[in-house]
């Protein structure tokens, strides 16, 4: 019920703002997004973005379809963006264990963006920079977290209707928290070890964006290879391990508890180096409607496959645009397949 409602008051945010737009050209984009994730029966995740975007030039949309104004009319903009995240993980219990309570996180986002057109709008280049804050309800070993990130990228025209881009990303999460000493050789946890823990990762992007014109029709073909990797810094603390008297002959007697003491130390580990290759192709039958479907596959990756999307852009008028995006990832590290679905509005003045 709250996803409905948050979605209603977005939807309704940006046909306001796109009654008063001007036929031929807008200088403002208001967007609303939101969106469920489901991985059944584990993971449920809600999400929430608005955005506003200001072209300072302003955009002409009688170019072609009206979703893509920006790509025909490039102009320097800048943009911010504020987002909110709610995922509910259930915790499975062991056969006859007490039921433990679902664990529930949420997350704030905000990020602030820009792109600068050259006057001769054949190169362009851009930056974001986001920041997000995470809060988890009692029930998890985790206890915060944060992330912020860093984009850099910079694109050309090639004529008026191919570009390429290169997109150099960095995100970095911050996590605290405990974690459980275990003795793997004889199967015993006996510690509560407090955590901190960094992992940085850093994604190249190489991408391709190529229009076409058949007749009444106007369609486009994407592509794009990513190289992602990164690092993880795991500090933990100084913790003391007892051993149970019955790891011990009979007959020995302790006056104590046999006590481990194990120093604060920090491990260092690599993460999964990956491709992502993906595809998209969108056809616009009339200026106002246009339908896409995307291909995603991750190479070398221990946990996602592939993902795939279809979605539908609408514009109601010239200065309101409805989306509607379902799609499916895959990951072969979970017990099923995620399902994703989403709902966007944007007003144009």
């Amino acid at each position: 019920m709250e996803s409905i409602i948050r979605t209603i008051f977005l939807v309704s945010i940006c046909l306001i703002a796109g009654t008063s737009a001007r036929a031929s050209e807008f200088a403002w984009e208001l967007s609303g997004v939101a969106g469920q994730a489901d991985l059944d029966p584990l993971v449920a995740t809600n999400q929430s973005t608005i955005t506003a975007t200001h072209h300072f030039a302003g955009v002409d949309d009688t170019k072609g379809p009206l979703a893509l104004a920006s790509f025909l009319d490039p102009e320097t903009r800048i943009a911010a963006a504020l987002g909110h995240n709610r995922q509910t993980t259930q915790v499975i219990s062991p056969r006859g264990a007490p039921a433990f309570p679902n664990i529930v996180s949420d997350s704030d986002t905000y990020a602030v963006s820009g792109r600068y057109v050259l006057p001769a709008k054949t190169w362009y280049a851009g930056g974001r920079y986001l920041l997000a804050d995470r809060t988890i309800e009692p029930g998890s070993l985790l206890t915060g977290a944060d992330m912020h990130g860093a984009t850099i990228s910079a694109g050309r025209y090639f004529g008026a209707a191919t570009t390429l881009d290169l997109v150099l990303d960095r995100a970095v999460e911050d996590t605290q928290g405990t974690g459980i000493a275990c003795m793997s050789s004889i199967s015993f946890c006996a510690a509560v070890v407090p955590q901190s823990a960094r992992q940085t990762r850093d994604t190249a992007t190489l991408g391709v964006l190529h229009l076409r014109r058949f007749r009444s029709m106007t369609y486009t073909l994407a592509g794009s290879v990513a190289d992602s990797s990164g690092e993880a810094v795991i500090q933990s603390g100084t913790f003391n391990f007892s051993l149970p008297s019955s790891l011990f002959p009979p007959g020995v007697v302790f006056f104590k508890a046999p006590v481990i003491t194990v120093p604060a130390h920090t491990t260092k580990a690599s993460l999964d180096r990956y491709l992502i290759y993906s595809v998209a192709s969108e056809l616009f039958p009339t200026p106002k409607l246009g339908v896409r479907v995307a291909y995603a596959g991750w190479d070398d990756s221990s946990t996602l496959d592939y993902a795939y999307d279809v979605a539908a852009t609408w514009f109601v008028s010239r200065n309101v645009g409805l989306r509607f995006a379902l799609g499916r990832q895959h990951s072969h590290a979970s017990l099923g397949d995620t399902d994703i679905a989403s709902v966007q509005a944007t007003g144009r003045f």
